[in-house]
């Protein structure tokens, strides 16, 4: 019933009531005196209306709706195979989708808003597909029918209560891109809920989360399919003792599976993680702080890693402008059947000079066992000043900082272990392990937040250079460029040798009040090694120095750069350009455009052939508002990626939608081109998608969109 409905049939019952109790009133027979001017009379008794009925849903929003989605996805890829005569595998994968879908959304409360909120979409349908492969290979055809569900549930409880709560559920339908291939269907499901405490002195909160994310390729290539799936549940609680002091208690355990569709590995992890805070501020304004954190984490199954931590740092404000900090740690982590104990202690002090200059001694010194074995000892120390200065033609800023660093290993040969180096990934350089001899099937690479594992030979490729490992990202796989990933691995650990490491680091540059901030950045790294036996180390001196300039304007900016990294492993020298601008903006049109290019010199090394690489991109949007509901938005990407040892690569990306929207009614059409052609292999696609929409409201809040 809708609201209206309900408060007429309220005030009618009302009037009704009003209406019957005058009716039963007696009729007088004869005139009452009048009081006289003054005297106290008792107060009429007034009749008392019945209270409105009350409904059980307070709808706030009612809408149903009718959709109708229709795409077309065509896939061609050719390759060349590894057979003595060279031939060219090709297959093409076509698809159509149709579907018919029937919604709603409701937005409303249970009895009253301060008791339960709930926020209500469903939208379920019908499907029919066909697919058609065809190739070097048997064509096949499929005609595959089936419905749609589609849901996002949300439930509030006592929002403003003592003990609140929320449940949800979702299944949700959208599309992942990708630089230069075709995006990916993508079903996330999601259920769960939670129970907090407001409590200013100890707030709690109990959460429980399942996830299943499912991405998939309309042209079903199976190498583009994959499965990821956890079950978590969090408790979260700190009791805050004063407003000085606070201690946090946080456990999660997690349940993990992921899987590659159209390959045999699958990861099954379930995780234990047990964190304690302390946080104690003290001294004036309590700018001053001991912090002591103690956390332990269980993981078993596929790439278990389990670790213990008991860490304190004492923070000191010393005067306005002087403050120190001194900290110790013991960190205890296993990984593929190797464990290491690490005891690590620091101390140091940064000096402010109002906002011009700041100053900063740091001293720190470990020692590490792997496998209860001596593994190795470091110490070191870092001196850096940053200076700022505002002038008549600018800002003109420097940076400077010295790096010592000794490492002494009285260990006899056996395996190291690294759990989480932080590698950045950036075309065209191949990007090298700290460590050498490393172990080539050991090696894991995950995403920043390890809740993603990529695969040798579909994501990455490692290659042994003399006694270093280089890593460098496929194009087709799932490893953007400049992403960063964590990598773990195991290396040998040679017997007796100690290494000094010096390292110089120094960036200046003014910027200028008309645009333009020209820098200068220099890095020198030299390497001592002593070794008592025969060791696969040698010095890796570094000479990196980066010369450049920045142009920008209110609407544009160019950049020039030349670089220059003589480096023992891969040494090289570039030259980067760079330029963004706004080419046309008015009130319903704007035009932007990126580009930059890159050209490298690799001189070569003892294992590295010399060779020269271009990389080229190139990249515009434009968005035009045909009307109030009517606009139009595109976006191209291009790379062009020429080497000398690896050939030429060739990215084009292009993307265009139309949005119309009038009253209740919608409609978007979407269209998407991929290219991406490497040496001996060529993959192109193309799809178009049209939504229509229309939305039928029962009861309406606001204007339509």
């Amino acid at each position: 019933m809708r609201r209206d409905s309900v408060l007429t049939v309220g005030l009618l019952g009302t009037v009704g009531s009003l209406v019957l109790v005058a009716a039963a009133q007696p009729v007088p027979t004869q005139p009452t005196s009048q009081p006289a001017p003054g005297a106290t009379e008792p107060a009429a008794a007034t009749p008392t209306a019945a209270p409105a009925p009350r409904s059980l849903f307070d709808l706030k929003e009612f809408t149903l709706n009718l959709g109708f989605e229709g795409s077309y996805d065509q896939r061609r890829v050719a390759f060349e195979t590894n057979d003595p005569f060279r031939l060219t595998q090709r297959q093409t994968n076509r698809s159509r989708v149709f579907e018919e879908t029937l919604g709603l959304h409701t937005v409303g409360a249970v009895l009253d808003e301060k008791i339960a909120q709930f926020d209500i979409a469903a939208r379920y349908g019908l499907a029919q597909q066909w697919y058609r492969e065809t190739g070097s290979g048997r064509n096949q055809t499929e005609n595959p029918n089936g419905d749609i569900l589609e849901y996002d549930l949300n439930l509030t409880l006592l929002p403003r209560g003592k003990v609140s709560g929320n449940v949800f559920a979702q299944k949700l339908d959208s599309r992942v891109p990708r630089a230069f291939l075709p995006s990916l269907d993508r079903t996330l499901e999601r259920y769960g809920g939670g129970v907090f405490l407001n409590d200013a002195t100890f707030p709690m909160k109990f959460t429980f989360e399942h996830v299943w994310d499912e991405l998939t390729s309309r042209t079903r290539d199976l190498n583009d399919d994959e499965q990821r799936g956890n079950n978590t549940f969090r408790y979260e609680g700190t009791w805050q003792i004063s407003p000085q002091q606070s201690l946090r208690l946080d456990y999660e355990y997690t349940d993990r599976h992921e899987r590659y569709s159209g390959t045999k590995t699958r990861f099954d992890t379930t995780r234990h993680y047990l964190t304690l805070e302390h946080v104690l501020r003290f001294g004036p304004d309590g700018k001053s702080s001991w912090e002591t954190l103690a956390r332990y984490q269980d993981e078993s199954g596929d790439l278990a890693r389990d670790n213990t931590e008991l860490s304190t740092r004492l923070r000191l404000q010393l005067t306005d402008a002087l403050s120190g900090n001194v900290a110790a740690q013991f960190l205890r982590d296993t990984f593929s059947d190797l464990s290491t104990d690490t005891w690590r202690g620091e101390g140091g002090l940064t000096h402010q000079l109002g906002e011009t200059l700041t100053t900063t001694v740091q001293a720190y010194t470990l020692k590490q066992n792997a496998n209860e074995r001596p593994d190795f000892r470091e110490w070191g120390g870092l001196l850096s000043t940053s200076f700022s200065h505002e002038n008549s033609l600018g800002r003109f800023s420097t940076n400077v900082a010295y790096n010592h660093t000794a490492t002494d290993s009285d260990s006899d040969t056996q395996r190291g272990i690294v759990i989480g180096e932080s590698v950045t990934f950036r075309d065209p350089l191949p990007t090298y392990l700290v460590h050498l001899d490393v172990d080539p099937v050991s090696i894991l690479v995950t995403d920043a937040t390890r809740s993603r594992t990529y695969l040798p030979g579909r994501d990455y490729t490692a290659l042994r250079v003399g006694h270093y490992t280089a890593l460098t990202r496929v194009p087709t796989g799932n490893i953007a460029d400049r992403q960063g990933v964590l990598v773990s691995y195991t290396y040998k650990v040679p017997a007796d040798y100690k290494v000094a490491r010096e390292r110089f680091d120094v960036r200046i540059q003014q910027d200028f009040k008309f645009g333009l901030t020209p820098y200068y950045a220099g890095s020198l790294q030299s390497e001592d090694i002593d070794s008592a036996r025969r060791s696969p180390f040698r010095e890796r001196n570094v000479n990196r120095q980066r010369l450049g300039a920045t142009y920008r304007q209110k609407r544009w900016s160019v950049g020039l750069e030349y670089e220059y990294n003589d480096d023992s492993i891969d040494p090289y020298s570039a030259v980067h350009g760079n330029g963004d601008a706004v080419l046309w903006q008015k009130a319903n049109h704007q035009l932007d455009a990126t580009a930059t290019l890159s050209r490298f010199w690799f001189t070569g090394a003892e294992e590295v052939s010399a060779r020269d690489t271009t990389l080229v991109d190139l990249g515009a949007t434009y968005r035009y508002l045909l009307a109030q509901n009517l606009e139009a938005n595109a976006s191209v990407m291009y790379r062009f990626e020429d080497d000398s040892l690896n050939g030429r690569t060739n990215g084009v990306d292009l993307t265009a939608a139309i949005d119309w929207k009038l009253g209740y009614f919608a409609l978007r059409f979407e269209a998407e081109y991929d290219r991406l052609d490497l040496r001996g292999s060529q993959d192109q696609s193309c799809s178009f998608w049209v939504k229509l929409r229309r939305d039928i409201p029962l009861i309406a809040r606001g204007e339509p969109w």
